[in-house]
């Protein structure tokens, strides 16, 4: 495992895009993307970004990168905050540990970083993600989270 130096993102681009083009299904509320979209989209990461981007990456024996993890962490204020934005494994590599070693180091790093607050989002219904996270320490949150989307689809 190792982290990815600023400058690699392209290096998760491809999976993070099929990332997208599969959870967006999921979410008929939501404009549903094409393909060029999203790659448009995830071309850079924002510049107004306030915080830090840290990606973990698994190669495979060729060193193709098989699986990541994205978290980002940063303080509003009342301490410092990790979120895991983003895991995938590509799907020939699942079932084989590399979530368990990704969303393993994400955690790890809450702890050398001292994070006092970390979570990761995921849909009820995503079985897999839910025993990852749960198996990783993460817990149903006790409190009630509200979102706020825009009703105009243009946006």
């Amino acid at each position: 495992m190792e982290q990815l130096a600023d400058g690699e993102y392209n290096l998760i681009k491809p999976l993070l895009v099929e990332l997208h083009m599969g959870e967006q299904v999921h979410y008929s509320d939501h404009p549903q993307l094409r393909r060029e979209d999203i790659e448009d989209h995830l071309a850079t990461v924002p510049s107004t970004f306030k915080g830090e981007n840290v990606v973990f990456v698994v190669r495979d024996e060729i060193d193709s990168v098989i699986g990541f993890c994205w978290i980002v962490l940063f303080d509003p204020g009342t301490g410092l905050e990790g979120e895991v934005a983003e895991v995938y494994v590509a799907p020939e590599h699942r079932g084989r540990g590399v979530g368990d070693m990704l969303i393993d180091q994400a955690v790890r790093l809450f702890r050398e970083r001292r994070v006092t607050l970390g979570y990761v989002w995921t849909r009820p219904d995503n079985e897999a993600a839910v025993r990852l996270y749960r198996s990783a320490g993460f817990e149903h949150n006790r409190q009630l989270v509200l979102t706020w989307y825009p009703t105009d689809p243009s946006l």
